[in-house]
């Protein structure tokens, strides 16, 4: 007779080594990395905040994993993403799997090695591929429904540092 919440014990159990073999971690930024507002100044430039909480989880990060970004939009936040230390970024490719395919390929890593957070429906495709799914609490349902982690927090508040950790914890590298 199974004990009540083995499933939840073997899911987590699931999760921990999913993360544990993470080589690459694949992050959108509109809904992700930010909170999917878009600010434009009086001269319309276009604004986007990042949350601080989601960097030191990068940078805690960043020694562990390779980082990238595979975003729909224009290369407007390449500047704070070189400053954490991406060194994959792919910007203005709606559909992302022919991105990360060329990306995976060129690093010579299995779908099993990366993990990716995205949190909108076209981001399905390429979460159905990666070994590590995710999104962020404010996600779309679809998404939500598709992954194997769903943070707490929203995008852009703290959703990527909540990966960040598991991805640590799951190597033995959180130091907290």
């Amino acid at each position: 007779m199974k004990r009540r919440g083995g499933a939840a014990a073997s899911a987590a159990r699931d999760l921990l080594a999913r993360a544990a073999g993470v080589k690459l971690l694949l992050l959108d930024v509109d809904g992700v990395l930010t909170d999917g507002r878009l600010y434009y100044s009086d001269r319309g430039e276009e604004l986007k905040a990042f949350d601080v909480k989601d960097g030191h989880g990068i940078v805690h990060l960043r020694s562990h994993v390779a980082l990238g970004v595979i975003s729909g939009r224009p290369g407007l936040a390449r500047k704070r993403l070189e400053e954490l230390g991406f060194r994959h970024l792919v910007f203005s490719q709606r559909d992302k799997l022919p991105a990360y395919e060329e990306l995976r390929a060129g690093l010579g890593l299995e779908d099993r090695e990366v993990a990716y957070m995205g949190d909108d429906v076209n981001d399905l495709a390429l979460l159905a591929r990666v070994g590590l799914s995710a999104a962020p609490a404010d996600a779309r349902p679809e998404v939500l429904a598709a992954v194997r982690f769903v943070a707490r927090s929203p995008g852009g508040r703290g959703a990527v540092r909540e990966l960040c950790e598991l991805l640590l914890r799951a190597r033995g590298a959180w130091p907290f």
